[in-house]
């Protein structure tokens, strides 16, 4: 391989935890407000505030540790090049492991268009009630 420094690719690759990191922690937020806003004083409210702060803990530990993952390649970003044996690079296995990546990135992506687009589908519908109902934006 060459001699580039694989930290600056770590270090420049560190925005995809960041932004994962930052999606899952505002997701976090949106479903302890609904925790809140559904209140636990029947015992069906009850099991759906527990959901949703289950929920939002996990959603919550995947945006800390992906914040941690980005530090970490940020950091990783001064390391000095260091050789890499030819050798013992198995180019075939770095191919398909490259090929399923994008799969998967790809894969990833479509689906948080997809939720983009049923969270869009979701306000536009709030709108129209808003404005039906006489409601007020509390923006």
């Amino acid at each position: 391989m060459d001699d580039e420094p694989c930290g600056r690719d770590l270090a420049n690759d560190a925005v995809v935890p960041e932004r994962l990191a930052e999606l899952f922690r505002h997701v976090a937020d949106n479903l302890e407000a609904h925790a809140r806003w559904v209140g636990s004083a029947t015992p069906e409210a009850r099991l759906e505030h527990d959901a949703m702060r289950r929920v939002a803990a996990g959603y919550r530990e995947i945006g800390e540790a992906a914040g941690r993952a980005a530090e970490t390649m940020r950091a990783a970003g001064d390391l000095p090049a260091a050789p890499h044996d030819l050798a013992r690079f198995d180019r075939g296995a770095f191919e398909a492991w490259m090929r399923r990546k994008i799969e998967l990135q790809r894969g990833f992506a479509a689906l948080l268009l997809e939720h983009a687009e049923a969270s869009e589908r979701v306000l536009r519908s709030m709108a129209v009630r808003r404005h039906f109902s006489g409601e007020r934006s509390s923006v």
